[in-house]
């Protein structure tokens, strides 16, 4: 019985030796397998007041068709980089990779704290949806130009080199030195 219960106390606690024979390419190859690397985000809010009038024959402003509305507009911006092209070279202890610059990646606005705040109409000159969808893309472009103006990019390429070097350091140990080159788009 003590022989029984020490030998089942004993394979509870076996724990084997790990085997550690990932290799760099191994491990480049689950990376680049992923397609794409999202290493930053960038939360925005945008809040404008969109006016119009009309014009009689771009002389003069035709008195009482003012209108005018504030919308806000929040969303985030994704950045990163893209792993398809992404190459590699093993030189002894030293991983050399070679990127694409990052990008953004998505813009998604949420839509559910977006939307129009107050809002002027007026019946000679109503607001049209397409006024409100012009509005809303112009807070796109706004909002990628002050990210990218920001340091988004620059922060995504940072990210990301410190998320691939984490990831070979945990599979392959601390001995392997990971060096980066970044190709323009």
């Amino acid at each position: 019985a003590v022989l029984g219960v020490g030998g089942a106390v004993f394979f509870w606690n076996y724990n084997p030796p790990d085997d550690r024979s990932l290799s760099a390419s191994t491990v480049f190859g689950r990376i680049v397998a992923q397609n794409e690397l999202v290493s930053v985000s960038y939360d925005y809010c945008i809040v404008d007041k969109v006016s119009d009038i009309n014009r009689f024959f771009d002389l003069f402003d035709i008195p009482f068709t003012d209108n005018s509305f504030w919308y806000r507009y929040q969303g985030t911006i994704k950045a990163g980089v893209s792993l398809e092209d992404a190459d590699y070279k093993l030189e002894e202890n030293t991983i050399r990779i070679s990127l694409s610059s990052p990008y953004i990646v998505a813009n998604e606005p949420d839509m559910d704290a977006s939307g129009v705040l107050e809002e002027r109409n007026n019946i000679l000159n109503p607001i049209h949806v397409e006024d409100v969808d012009a509005f809303q893309a112009q807070c796109i472009e706004k909002s990628e130009q002050e990210a990218i103006e920001a340091g988004l990019l620059d922060e995504a390429r940072e990210n990301a080199e410190e998320n691939i070097r984490d990831m070979f350091a945990v599979a392959l140990g601390e001995k392997c030195a990971v060096e980066f080159s970044w190709r323009e788009a």
